[in-house]
């Protein structure tokens, strides 16, 4: 969603179908089933092989990350310096409409009669919904590599929902001589599509667009939108198996770092600058646009470590176990709903007590370098610590990743740790301080790589 997009942006991004002012939302017309639903609860996500994480946003815990994100105050944005977005949008951005809970990040669109105006845009109006706009400008900001995300997007008309980029230096030299990448754009009109496109200066602004369907209307339900960018070309997936066309490109803008932004706009230029009263959301209610993770990885060569009994396809074995209350048993090898792969898994379990485990492989030898873990997870319930883990003594301080809640299998991976001494201890440790039979942990399929 660029600053000063125009109309022909319907052409841009594969030639949505005009508006029709008293026609059906097709959006409405899914929810009364001529378009199949996709339900779809946490997805599993692999980026695939030679892709390293670099960055990541899992939204656990109950606050925003400010170290991450910068949440916008109102419909003045202070980075691109313009009012309404240069969009003609009808929201205004402010702090308590962008929450995170339950294991994701929640943007939440209102109507309201409050009349809200910024000083600085006084000659655009009062906006008549209040919304929610965040952006990594200035902290997460990156040149190529691969970006996704697990979004759920509001249905109906008037929603717009989006995933995007900006380049870095967007403030000096305006848009669109920054570069802009729409990785995700949603309009009612078409509610099967996934929507992405690319802005540059050329003379003017210059366009690029495509789109790509998976034959199911994808408002209402999780879906993951990826973009894999490299120096020459950029590659736009809606659940890794629906592809639009590659771009092609050489342009500057697109050789330097950009920023993250994810917003729910309404109304716009987009769709022909609707009337507030035509949106489809009434006094009292409320649409969310919700964020299960958003991921940067970069690609590099990478070699994978040989493990015992990975998988645990034979029982512990390979694996040592430790606890400081003599609470073992709260790890198992099982065959409960599966494995990632196999037939087994790894779970941390106690229904009836509390526990506190640390299911971990020893290896040694190893050469003097960078590594990561990586293991596939399903997890459910609270627990007062649960990681993924390696450190390189006994009594070391660990790297880790904080396990989020994952419904479905999802690849995890620790920070990189530099083992000088050949020795590294990697697995898993959880502590719950209530037995809860809701809660548990199930891992498969873990791997060491050198970096």
């Amino acid at each position: 969603m660029n600053p000063r997009k125009l109309q022909f942006r319907f052409l841009a991004t594969c030639c949505l179908a005009a508006l029709q002012g008293c026609a059906m939302d097709p959006s409405e017309l899914a929810e009364q089933g001529e378009l199949g639903n996709h339900e779809q609860a946490e997805l599993a996500y692999n980026p695939g092989a030679g892709w390293n994480l670099v960055w990541q946003d899992e939204f656990d815990g109950t606050a925003l990350n400010g170290a991450n994100w910068t949440v916008l105050t109102s419909n003045w944005d202070p980075v691109t310096n313009n009012c309404n977005f240069g969009t003609g949008e009808l929201e205004y951005p402010r702090a308590q409409n962008v929450t995170v809970g339950g294991g994701k990040l929640v943007i939440t669109a209102e109507r309201t009669s409050d009349n809200p105006v910024d000083s600085r845009c006084t000659g655009y109006g009062p906006r008549s919904f209040y919304s929610g706009r965040l952006h990594t400008k200035g902290k997460v900001e990156r040149r190529y590599g691969k970006i996704a995300a697990s979004i759920k997007i509001p249905s109906g008309y008037g929603m717009w929902p989006a995933f995007w980029t900006l380049g870095g230096n967007v403030s000096t030299v305006g848009w669109p001589s920054s570069g802009e990448i729409d990785i995700l754009e949603w309009h009612s009109n078409e509610p099967t599509w996934m929507k992405s496109a690319t802005h540059w200066y050329n003379g003017g602004q210059a366009d690029w667009g495509t789109g790509q369907s998976g034959g199911y209307n994808l408002a209402d339900s999780f879906h993951t939108y990826e973009l894999e960018w490299t120096a020459s070309s950029m590659v736009f997936r809606l659940d890794g198996q629906f592809v639009g066309a590659t771009y092609y490109h050489n342009e500057t803008e697109f050789q330097q770092p950009h920023y993250l932004i994810l917003n729910l706009a309404i109304g716009g230029n987009w769709y022909g600058n609707p009337s507030p009263a035509s949106i489809a959301l009434p006094a009292g209610t409320k649409k969310t646009m919700e964020v299960e993770w958003v991921r940067w990885y970069q690609p590099g060569s990478s070699t994978s470590v040989s493990l015992t009994n990975p998988g645990f396809e034979s029982g512990m074995t390979g694996w040592t176990t430790w606890s400081p209350n003599g609470t073992e048993a709260a790890d198992f090898s099982e065959t409960y709903n599966g494995g990632h792969s196999g037939a087994y898994h790894l779970t941390h379990w106690n229904n009836a007590s509390p526990f506190e485990v640390w299911t971990y492989q020893p290896r040694s030898g190893l050469a003097t370098g960078n590594y990561k873990v990586r293991a596939w997870v399903r997890k459910g319930g609270g627990f007062d610590l649960a990681r993924l883990q390696a450190k390189t003594c006994g009594s070391c301080a660990p790297v880790y990743t904080d396990l989020g809640t994952y419904g479905n299998w999802t690849l995890v991976e620790t920070p990189a740790i530099y083992v000088s001494g050949g020795y590294l201890e990697l697995g898993f440790h959880t502590r719950a301080s209530v037995g809860n039979s809701g809660n548990y942990i199930h891992m498969d399929d873990v791997e060491l790589i050198r970096l």
